[in-house]
């Protein structure tokens, strides 16, 4: 297990990385751009990976016109993730193998997420049994600015009472790379896209990977 010795906590981001939701918020996008009439194209997902869910918004208002209060967007276009979400919710490759690792060898675990509501995202580890591991969940909405910005990770150490420099944050986009090392922590990549494992590099990941399965081996 290429885990470093100086690491006494483990933060996980969620979608893509953790459960393979992205392809149901493509589905959630498409859902959402045809209510609204507003033309939709698999593009806009690479726009906004790793963005948090009011910058997300806010970017579809900018570049395609979308009219509304952006609160309730939100809500609207979560609500269509989780009616794909829910009935086919899996793992990735490997999560629960490095999850069940690092739990028992006494590495404390924590989720922090853009995507979700803290609740939420609790019911989320709840429906793939594994929200036994984990300490502490935080959300975007829990800080003032969303990664790239470090608020979420330091906030995070913070409450799990570690210093930054002993955390170890998986992350499959660049954005989440770039706050995690923002946040002075050891960063994990983790994506099978090239374009995406490339740019978690450039990012400044510490360490890229295809998959967990990957770092258990």
């Amino acid at each position: 297990m290429s885990i470093p010795s100086y690491i006494t906590a483990a933060i996980f981001d969620m979608d893509g990385l953790m459960i393979n939701s992205e392809p149901y918020w493509a589905m959630a996008d498409k859902a959402f751009f045809e209510k609204y009439k507003k033309p939709y194209n698999s593009e806009i997902n690479l726009h906004i990976m790793g963005r948090g869910q009011r910058e997300i918004i806010e970017y579809y208002k900018k570049e395609f016109g979308f009219i509304g209060d952006t609160s309730a967007l939100i809500i609207e276009r979560k609500n269509l993730l989780y009616t794909f979400l829910f009935s086919n919710i899996s793992l990735m490759e490997g999560v629960e193998d490095i999850i069940k690792f690092l739990y028992q060898h006494d590495i404390i675990l924590a989720v922090a997420t853009s995507g979700h509501t803290t609740e939420m995202a609790k019911k989320i580890l709840e429906k793939v049994d594994l929200g036994k591991y984990f300490s502490v969940v935080i959300s975007g909405d829990d800080v003032a600015k969303s990664k790239p910005a470090p608020d979420i990770y330091l906030k995070t150490a913070k409450i799990l009472h570690v210093d930054p420099s002993e955390c170890l944050v998986f992350e499959d986009a660049s954005n989440g790379v770039r706050a995690g090392k923002a946040a002075a922590m050891t960063v994990y990549g983790i994506n099978n896209g090239e374009e995406i494992y490339n740019k978690l590099k450039e990012a400044g990941a510490d360490k890229v990977f295809k998959s967990m399965r990957e770092i258990v081996l």
